[in-house]
């Protein structure tokens, strides 16, 4: 790795990208394959039958009981629509473990000249990303997610529409609402840390709050995969409150 004290190239920084970016991907692939293949009761297992309930396969029942209502069908309309969602749901759920693997990439990329003092902090910044990424996830999971299905679903029976939805579809629908409420939930991480390696100013946050706060409403509407508005209202509002308290955090970074 280059020197840390050396200013390093264009052509260095998209090395040092691609090293990281190589990290992260092999820790979302082993992460997904795990969650794929690993069985839920080890007792069960035997030569005779190979086949076994996996995590992934747990999740995808677990999402099914909790998430649509009776009155609903889920139909697999394309052959691999099963295959799809399968290999989707591991892929999302490998993302979620290998959150902290990803910050702290992130961090080592954002940031190559630490001081000693400031590589004992880098603790803080991955515990933060993880514990508000999986708290977005389960908020997303027991709050955002049921009402969106929900608002859906009473639009379909307001039409007259019969309660049937695609497989993959209603699962691709509720993964990326998932990784979206997740990662909203880290935006106060990076404003913290983008402020403590000076490239940020938290006057400048402040000062442009008026736009901050609808960019990130049109940010979410944007990648949000739920048509209505439930997503954004339910959102927003706590990530204000998380970057306020991130705006006062990383005061005392600049203090210091």
């Amino acid at each position: 790795m280059p020197n840390n004290k050396a200013e390093l190239s264009f052509w260095d920084h998209i090395t040092e990208l691609i090293r990281r970016l190589r990290i992260v991907f092999i820790a979302v692939a082993a992460s997904s394959m795990f969650v794929m293949g690993f069985p839920t009761n080890i007792a069960n297992l035997s030569i005779t039958n190979p086949w076994h309930s996996t995590i992934a396969q747990l999740f995808i029942r677990k999402i099914q009981a909790d998430l649509i209502p009776p009155e609903v069908e889920l139909l697999p309309i394309s052959w691999f629509a099963p295959l799809e969602v399968y290999l989707f749901v591991s892929i999302m759920l490998g993302v979620v473990i290998s959150s902290p693997v990803i910050m702290y990439e992130v961090y080592k990329f954002i940031n190559p000249a630490l001081h000693e003092r400031e590589r004992r902090g880098i603790l803080k910044f991955v515990g933060s990303f993880t514990g508000l990424f999986v708290f977005g996830v389960l908020f997303g999971y027991v709050l955002i997610m049921p009402a969106s299905v929900r608002a859906l679903v009473l639009a379909s029976d307001f039409l007259g529409l019969p309660l049937m939805f695609e497989f993959s579809e209603f699962f691709s629908f509720v993964m990326m609402g998932l990784l979206l409420s997740g990662f909203m939930f880290t935006f106060p991480v990076f404003l913290v840390l983008l402020v403590k390696v000076g490239v940020l100013k938290t006057s400048y946050v402040t000062h442009n709050r008026k736009y901050l706060y609808p960019g990130l409403i049109v940010l979410i509407s944007i990648v949000d995969p739920d048509p209505t508005v439930i997503t954004e209202v339910a959102l927003i509002i706590p990530v204000i409150i998380l970057t306020e308290i991130s705006i006062l955090i990383a005061r005392r970074y600049e203090q210091k």
